[in-house]
């Protein structure tokens, strides 16, 4: 990955000497800005990363030194233990630096407060342009998307093939975790929804929040993801334990449609609500309207679960080629059950192409 060249991509057309991106779990939330950082160095540590047109320079404490001299050994690294804007300052004042940018969606007002303490210097707010940056994919990135895509569905296959009734949700939830680890991923994208029964109604279930074990005629809702690279991977798909009804079947298809609508009117240069509302028309114009999923269609994904760009809600960010989405239209009948489908796609310029390869044509049969 040429993390110079986005570091470079950063700057332009910013009327600031410099740019900071700032993580550190004591002073402010866990890993809030841990993505930008890697995405721009390739070093997933905490610390500060202080770009600026000449050279990028790394702080972190002596928790971290071995990794950044592992991960990113063709950067300066400032040891910065526990006086990290002490360290910061110096750091500044020694490069001259009097105009710095920092990505305010991601800053605190108390870390902004303490950079602030440092004279002579300007701090310039940005929403967040690193997370810009980051919407189109390159090909080292699509190479570790599809790699965890293909790690999730191996998980997703073994539990078809081995989920039987009486089993429980938290227990279904640690045994696809087991096997994601024991497949390579580097951990869990998301705690994995396990749904059944009119859990799957509740579109983001917790296994913990009212366990139950699987019963004959059950909904069972799975959507979770891999990690490769730091990359994230977000499938969900809907089965049936055991027989499914003429109901089950008529909602899922339903979905189905709704899924393979919202793909077919999505590709590059098309506001993201696009999709969303043609996805959204097949199920408004059902039997089952009132109960039509009412978040976005779906959202970009990468180094974050969610991430840029957002599809729906009057939400009007353009696609563009290179972007990774998800589309997860779903229908939610409160004390009945749930039925949502969720495919990952690459944008293109005449479409999109389909990352996602776990069978979903029909209500696949489980645990019969």
């Amino acid at each position: 990955m040429d993390y110079a060249a986005r570091r470079g991509r950063l700057l332009e057309g910013k009327d600031v000497g410099g740019f900071l991106i700032f993580d550190l779990d004591r002073t402010m939330p866990s890993q809030m800005d841990r993505p930008n950082m890697q995405y721009l160095s390739g070093y997933d540590g905490e610390g500060a990363l202080l770009i600026t047109a000449d050279e990028t320079v790394i702080l972190t404490d002596s928790r971290y030194l071995e990794q950044a001299k592992q991960q990113v050994p063709e950067l300066p690294l400032i040891h910065a233990e526990l006086k990290y804007y002490d360290e910061l300052a110096q750091a500044v004042r020694g490069r001259g630096l009097k105009r710095i940018g920092y990505a305010a969606w991601r800053t605190t007002d108390y870390v902004l407060g303490r950079l602030s303490e440092i004279p002579g210097t300007e701090w310039i707010p940005f929403e967040d342009p690193v997370t810009d940056l980051r919407a189109v994919k390159d090909a080292d990135e699509l190479a570790a998307l599809r790699e965890a895509i293909r790690l999730a569905e191996e998980a997703l296959a073994h539990l078809r093939d081995t989920v039987e009734v009486g089993m429980n949700e938290v227990d279904i939830a640690a045994a696809l975790t087991a096997k994601l680890h024991e497949l390579g991923s580097e951990r869990v994208a998301f705690g994995p929804t396990v749904a059944s029964g009119p859990n799957s109604a509740l579109p983001h279930y917790r296994p913990t929040l009212n366990p139950r074990a699987l019963r004959r005629g059950d909904l069972l809702l799975i959507d979770f993801g891999a990690i490769v690279d730091g990359y994230a991977s977000d499938i969900t798909r809907t089965f049936v334990v055991g027989q499914a009804t003429e109901k089950q079947n008529e909602i899922y298809a339903l979905v189905l449609e709704s899924m393979r609508t919202g793909i077919d009117a999505m590709h590059a240069g098309v506001p993201g609500d696009v999709p969303h509302e043609a996805a959204k028309r097949v199920i408004l114009e059902s039997p089952y309207a009132e109960y039509v999923f009412l978040s976005p269609l779906g959202h970009g994904v990468g180094l974050e679960v969610h991430e840029l760009p957002k599809m729906g809600l009057n939400r009007g960010e353009i696609l563009e080629s290179g972007m990774v989405v998800t589309v997860e239209p779903g229908i939610y009948i409160p004390g009945y059950g749930g039925v949502r489908i969720e495919d990952t796609v690459l944008v293109a310029e005449s479409g999109c192409e389909v990352l996602t390869s776990f069978p979903n044509e029909t209500l696949i049969e489980v645990g019969a």
